[in-house]
């Protein structure tokens, strides 16, 4: 499926539309609404810190999690465990210190539900699922975007996946509001992922995965850039190559279509913020990783290539980033898994000094 068609399924998923009415909490000037671009543009500085620092984070495994939070080795330290009742979802983020961070779509300000054309998991025909939720008070801002897939009469047959944006401060709600941490993350989780049951991998051939890939990105301008910030949420196609034979698996999210952002930037010269709506032709080139036994996988080499950017002469002064996933337990008639999933990030410099950040999820079905 092209971008543009994953834009308009996911548009209620991504948070163009959020709004919290009547906020409370946080002392003097409080908001009395708060749409999800108010939440973007708190404190812009913070949210890029934290998705350059989850971009360079290699994934944990359990479910697969990805967020700004790790441990001195650099693999994430968060937790992402979801739970799918066939009707509502409920994600628990448990942190290093025993903490929690619920999401409950209970609690949703969107949703929709279409028929699944975004992930291209063979067998079954299932539905896809999509909650934008958005919690705040003085001490806390929480907006996140969720899917999850869902084989049609079959409960036990799903897979969930996201990112999360939570921040912490004091008077959140105020015109003046103090912003202490700012933490991203993405996942993905469902049974077929499951630690306790490993997929059986083949021990030759290779096979090709495609799929929808969805998180947040984050931006600020350099000195040629006619914004000074940036910061929303996109949706692409990942495209993945697995080598059973020597077991490594590589791949590339924006190759095939354009990456689709949605979001609020801020003009350099008035520093005023408005809603943008746009495509861009970056690519994401995730790096070879090597297969364990247990059908996990994860590297930290990611690179980014932007044709137009190049074009004008700004070349990418650094890069880096990491991704990993897992593969399925579930094979298809041919012995390989049928999807593979998982998470990725992205952060570069341009010459000019202007920076961008992407931090998000995919999800691929094996291809014919």
């Amino acid at each position: 499926m092209h971008g543009k068609h994953l834009a308009a399924a996911l548009v209620a998923a991504l948070g163009l539309t959020l709004s919290l009415v009547s906020c409370s909490g946080g002392g003097g000037g409080s908001k009395m609404t708060l749409d999800a671009n108010d939440v973007r543009a708190t404190d812009p500085g913070k949210m890029a810190q934290g998705a350059s620092r989850a971009a360079t984070s290699l994934p944990y495994f359990g479910s697969v999690t990805q967020s700004t939070n790790r441990d001195a080795n650099g693999v994430t330290t968060d937790r992402a465990g979801a739970a799918f009742d066939g009707s509502s979802l409920t994600v628990t983020v448990t942190h290093a210190d025993s903490s929690t961070l619920t999401i409950d779509t209970a609690d949703a300000v969107d949703s929709d539900s279409s028929r699944d054309t975004l992930t291209n998991i063979p067998g079954a025909s299932r539905t896809w699922r999509t909650w934008s939720t958005l919690n705040a008070s003085g001490r806390s801002l929480t907006l996140t975007g969720l899917g999850v897939t869902s084989a049609n009469g079959d409960p036990s047959d799903w897979l969930a996946g996201g990112y999360w944006l939570h921040i912490a401060g004091e008077n959140l709600l105020a015109s003046a509001p103090t912003v202490m941490s700012a933490d991203i993350g993405a996942f993905v989780d469902g049974p077929e992922l499951r630690r306790s049951s490993p997929p059986n991998l083949p021990g030759t051939g290779t096979a090709s995965y495609e799929g929808l890939a969805s998180g947040a990105f984050y931006s600020r301008g350099g000195t040629t850039s006619p914004w000074r910030n940036a910061t929303g949420d996109f949706d692409a196609i990942a495209t993945l190559t697995a080598d059973f034979g020597d077991n490594t698996i590589r791949g590339c999210v924006g190759c095939k279509g354009d990456i689709q952002v949605t979001g609020v930037s801020q003009d350099s010269a008035t520093g005023e913020w408005s809603a943008i709506t746009d495509t861009s032709d970056v690519q994401i080139r995730l790096g070879t990783a090597q297969i364990d036994s247990d059908g996990t996988f994860r590297v930290q080499d990611v690179t980014t290539l932007r044709p137009e950017a190049l074009r004008v002469g700004l070349t990418t002064t650094e890069e880096t980033g990491s991704w990993g996933g897992r593969f399925s337990n579930i094979p298809v008639a041919t012995g390989e898994p049928r999807l593979a999933a998982g998470t990725f990030g992205s952060t570069s410099t341009l010459r000019d000094g202007g920076e961008r950040s992407y931090v998000g999820m995919f999800v691929a079905g094996k291809q014919q």
